[in-house]
């Protein structure tokens, strides 16, 4: 296996890991599908949880693997977007643009999101086929589109979000929406268009990955009822879905065991299954 960080950009820390899995004469499989994951942290940072032991798991199952660190206020930074979903995109470019190196199937690329991350995600899977990111990136349309898209308790409906915590602004999905939309747009004051220009769920379109998401009906911090909304905009416009919520977990599991836990709270057998689900989905969605 070859481990390497790429840097992505030169006036911060944002990079590209990643973990390439030897070829081999006595593998059949040459060409092999790749998988980005963005780790979840509320803008702030990239979670470790969320990072490297869900690269190995993809790895195991055959897949090349890359880590994105993008934009967050740990690197200095206060006004994150568009910035990340730009990130993502030159992820996805480099990738193709060493596929041959890396033996890596381009037309086989998944992007996979936790949290924040699945903010990332999802923003990019509404937008990677607009004018204006081929333009940023300087690349075309063509060499930006993702397979297939993986979410894990998403933020992906800002509007809903506000709406489920306007009665009680101490909650914790209060405190995460504040927070992120703060650093999504370098300020404090953001009004309902603001709210709605940075939730995927309304910029949904026929060109929309297929997706996967989960989540757990109790997650205090990202409320069900956003991530629903996405499902419901990805059923309008006839994109294939996989969605799953477990009864029960706290957020921000991961991989729901011990090698991603920090604390007791964070080993959820039942919800570890996802893990299972994600890559029986992922595998259908890729071998055509």
């Amino acid at each position: 296996m070859r481990i390497e960080v790429i840097r992505l950009r030169e006036d911060r820390p944002v990079t590209l890991t990643s973990y390439i899995l030897d070829a081999s004469t006595e593998i059949a499989w040459k060409r092999r599908p790749a998988v980005i994951i963005c780790p979840g942290g509320g803008f702030t940072f990239t979670s470790d949880r969320e990072a490297e032991p869900v690269a190995l798991v993809f790895l195991s199952k055959g897949y090349h693997t890359f880590v994105l660190r993008y934009s967050t206020e740990s690197m200095g930074v206060s006004k994150v977007y568009p910035d990340v979903v730009v990130e993502l995109a030159n992820a996805i470019v480099t990738i193709r643009r060493n596929a041959d190196k890396w033996n890596i199937d381009p037309s086989k690329i998944a992007i996979v999101g936790f949290s924040a991350g699945g903010t990332v995600v999802a923003l990019y899977s509404v937008n990677w086929h607009r004018d204006w990111l081929s333009k940023l990136v300087n690349a075309p349309k063509e060499a930006l589109k993702p397979s297939a898209a993986i979410l894990a308790y998403p933020v992906v409906d800002f509007v809903t979000m506000n709406e489920v915590t306007k009665n009680n602004r101490n909650t914790p999905a209060a405190g995460v929406l504040f927070k992120m939309m703060s650093l999504a747009l370098g300020s404090s004051k953001f009004t309902e268009n603001d709210l709605r220009e940075l939730s995927a769920t309304y910029h949904v379109d026929e060109n929309t990955p297929p997706t996967f998401i989960w989540t757990t009906a109790d997650d205090d911090v990202v409320p069900v009822e956003s991530i629903i909304s996405y499902v419901n905009a990805l059923a309008r416009n006839k994109i294939p879905f996989e969605f799953h919520v477990f009864e029960r977990g706290t957020h921000g599991l991961s991989l729901a065991d011990k090698t991603t836990a920090s604390n007791p709270e964070q080993i959820n057998p039942t919800v570890a299954k996802w893990v299972e689900l994600a890559l029986s989905w992922l595998e259908r969605h890729l071998s055509t």
